[in-house]
């Protein structure tokens, strides 16, 4: 009998910032051959502008219907889908792993075009639209936790990268606030409902020990709970 060999795990949490989003630029009017009014660039890359590649195998972009070979894969860095367009929709983005036991991460992005400020309605410059999130890898096996912190930056980073950087971080900051204080909330609501839960559990208990104790008839005890909710 053949024996299955596993790989060992390394016992902790790795979490890989990245940006996700798309630009897009006016062409200025709209274009006669197909209607299109925008160049537009969906993309997934490294928050501090680092070789994700070196663990991340492909990256999948599901476009439109509308649009030829709609599921565009890209196997290669920069993971990125250039075209063109006149609406907007939702793209569905899979990234996939160098190690196979890694499931892939899917999430959503709303590809947005129009912009009310005036240098992007008139193409002097391109609309960012571009979100903060985390891939979090959980015990990773020895040899793709080697390749996780293994990453190198691709091109060094210009004073406006890192005020994207900086910018990210500090909504990183908020988003990580937010999910706080969301959390206490749901745990303060959780502590009124028991505490509301046991109020009536006393009040029930009550109620049957006087029913029991005045040998009220048994639609007495549904008058006095009643009675007791208002």
């Amino acid at each position: 009998m053949s024996t299955i060999s596993f790989e060992p795990r390394v016992p902790v949490v790795i979490v890989k910032p990245i940006l996700y989003g798309n630009t897009a630029k006016h062409f200025g009017s709209k274009r006669d051959s197909d209607g299109h009014t925008h160049r537009w660039t969906i993309y997934v890359r490294s928050l501090n502008n680092d070789d994700i590649s070196t663990y991340v195998s492909r990256v999948q972009f599901r476009l439109h219907e509308t649009y030829p070979n709609h599921n565009r894969m890209i196997n290669q860095a920069p993971f990125e889908v250039e075209e063109s367009g006149w609406g907007e929709f939702e793209i569905q983005i899979t990234i996939f792993f160098l190690d196979p036991n890694e499931k892939p991460v899917i999430f959503y992005h709303h590809l947005k075009l129009f912009s009310t400020d005036p240098e992007v309605v008139t193409g002097k410059r391109p609309f960012v639209n571009e979100y903060y999130d985390e891939l979090v890898f959980q015990e990773p096996s020895e040899s793709f936790a080697q390749l996780l912190n293994s990453t190198k930056t691709l091109i060094p980073l210009t004073d406006g990268d890192r005020a994207t950087e900086k910018e990210y971080a500090m909504k990183q900051m908020e988003t990580i606030a937010r999910i706080r204080n969301a959390r206490q909330r749901v745990r303060n609501e959780i502590q009124d409902l028991r505490e509301r839960f046991r109020i009536t559990q006393e009040n029930i208990k009550r109620i049957r020990k006087r029913s029991i104790d005045n040998n009220f008839p048994p639609d007495a005890f549904i008058a006095l709970t009643h009675e007791n909710g208002d």
